[in-house]
């Protein structure tokens, strides 16, 4: 029996939540690397305790699949809608990219460490904005992913409760996307990647 559109929306929020708890603890490890590779190091190490505990990282792989296929139904029903405004769009597009980004970084970064063996750390998010061509692509990559996140976020709960503040607020999110890639690509200290990592980016096309 389908589920309605409703109940999707219900089932959309509570996983965010639960969502929500994880990427807490992956943003803490982000935010780390502005002060240092030791200190991103550190924040990993605690969060993957938890996460990558295997029972952990089958569900919250599970769940952030269920999260995209919840998200594109709801996105058909946002669609739909007669009048679109600002926040039409800011919660359809936002929604759209999470949805490919939440598929390609999440296969990404499980193919990297189970397929390649190749640490998933601090050096792997710095290759892909350090290095030339493709951190031409990463970058904004990244920043949109964060700026989507942010906007989605808002624009939940814009429509749970409006106020003035939100559409100033939705600047938060390019702000920190682009505080983010600044943490990893060299702006706050200088380091050189291993050469695994430059072995595993040698094989990205255009990279030298």
């Amino acid at each position: 029996m389908p589920i309605t559109t409703r109940q999707a929306k219900l089932a959309h929020a509570r996983i965010a939540m639960l969502i929500g708890l994880f990427l807490v603890v992956h943003f803490a490890a982000h935010f780390s690397a502005l002060f240092g590779i030791e200190a991103h190091a550190q924040a990993l190490t605690i969060g993957r305790a938890g996460y990558q505990f295997p029972l952990i990282e089958v569900a919250l792989v599970a769940t952030l699949g269920l999260q995209v296929i919840l998200g594109i139904g709801l996105l058909r029903q946002i669609n739909a809608r007669k009048h679109k405004g600002l926040w039409h769009w800011v919660q359809f597009l936002s929604g759209c990219y999470l949805a490919i980004f939440i598929v390609m970084h999440t296969s990404a970064a499980l193919i990297t460490r189970l397929g390649f063996g190749l640490d998933t750390n601090f050096y792997w998010a710095a290759g892909t904005v350090t290095i030339d061509p493709i951190r031409y692509g990463f970058a904004p990559y990244y920043t949109l992913a964060i700026t989507a996140l942010f906007g989605h976020l808002i624009a939940a709960l814009h429509y749970r409760r409006p106020a003035r503040w939100h559409t100033p607020s939705l600047i938060l999110g390019p702000v920190t996307g682009i505080l983010i890639v600044m943490g990893y690509n060299g702006t706050f200290h200088t380091f050189e990647l291993p050469t695994e990592h430059l072995e595993y980016f040698a094989a990205f096309p255009g990279v030298r």
